[in-house]
Order: C-alpha cells, then sequence, then structure tokens
C-alpha cells in the first residue's frame, strides 16, 4: 500500500511560485472554509465574505512571484482578511454617510427636472473631461477610482512614488469639481 505524502504550506507556495495551479488549488481548498469563517466574524453578508476571500486569494496568484511571508501561510492569509474587512467595514460606512448626505440634502433643496443630472450625462461629462487632462494623471485616476487600486499598489506599477500618484489623483479632482460645478446646483 502506497502512503500518501503530505505536503506543507512552505512547499506549496514556492509550487505556487513556479505557476503550479494544483498547489494553488491545494491552498485554496485548504484554507477556505476557515477565511470565509473568520471574515464571518467581521461582516455578516456571507456574499461579501466570499467576495473578500476570493480576491484574497486572486493577488495572491497575482503576486505569487513576489510573495514575501514572513510567518506562517495561515497567518498571513487572517491579516488579509482581518485588514480587507476593515476596509469593507469603512467603505460601507462611507457610502452610508454619503447616502444620508444625499437623502439629507434632496429634502432640504428644491430639485427639478432641469437640474437632474443623470448617471450616463454625469460620466459623459466626466469622460470629455479627463480626455482634455495630462494622460499620466489620468491613468493614476482611473486606477484609483475607477479600478479601486490602491495608491501604493499604483505607485509600484507606474514606477513613481506615492506621493506622485497622491499629487495626480488630487490634481484630476480639483479639475473635476472646478469643471463641473455648474452641474450641481448645491
Amino acid at each position: 500500500m502506497k502512503e500518501k505524502r503530505v505536503i506543507d504550506d512552505f512547499e506549496l507556495v514556492n509550487r505556487m511560485r513556479k505557476n503550479d495551479q494544483h498547489a494553488f488549488s491545494t491552498l485554496f481548498i485548504k484554507y477556505h472554509s476557515d477565511l470565509l469563517l473568520y471574515c464571518g466574524t467581521f461582516i455578516a453578508d456571507r456574499n461579501e465574505c466570499e467576495d473578500i476571500i476570493q480576491s484574497i486569494f486572486l493577488e495572491l496568484w497575482e503576486k505569487r512571484t513576489e510573495l514575501s511571508i514572513d510567518t506562517s501561510l495561515r497567518s498571513f492569509l487572517l491579516r488579509a482578511v482581518r485588514h480587507d474587512c476593515y476596509d469593507a467595514i469603512k467603505h460601507r460606512r462611507i457610502v452610508e454617510s454619503h447616502i444620508a448626505y444625499v437623502l439629507e440634502c434632496s429634502t432640504a433643496t428644491n430639485w427639478d427636472v432641469d437640474h437632474y443630472v443623470s448617471y450616463s450625462e454625469l460620466e459623459t461629462q466626466i469622460n470629455t473631461l479627463l480626455e482634455q487632462f495630462d494622460k499620466k494623471s489620468v491613468d493614476v485616476f482611473r486606477m484609483s477610482r475607477f479600478q479601486s487600486i490602491k495608491y501604493d499598489d499604483i505607485a509600484r506599477e507606474m514606477n513613481v512614488s506615492r506621493r506622485t500618484v497622491e499629487v495626480r489623483v488630487g490634481n484630476v479632482l480639483k479639475y473635476l469639481r472646478d469643471n463641473l460645478k455648474d452641474l450641481w446646483p448645491l
């Protein structure tokens, strides 16, 4: 009878670094349920938890060649879940406060059809304005705001400093605010 060999996480991570999809699948199967349960201690919505776990494993695969794990893989994954859950909670609070603000403003002002700006109109205006702005700044802005890529990751990808990313995004936001203010009669 042949004895089945148990492969440890360290070996699986090394194999994954060499594009071994089976090693990645093994890690996914091994940790998915535990990470989902842990995520559920922060966020009640199972679908949102699934999305968080999927994105963590996607990033793990995409960054497999540059992966640096100082502790155990389990600790690394648990920290990633906790961090992403905190980000999701913070994002939810921002969205909720924005909704409350919009509802408060919409009841406090008299909106009429002439002042209504549809999403597609706004999107068209934004895209038109972005075509007129510095391409490098627009690329950084789109990565940050439309693709939800973090500043540090953008800086690495664009081979610039984080501060350069912050300045470029800030410049585009100011430009958009200045040029879109006539659309918003607040």
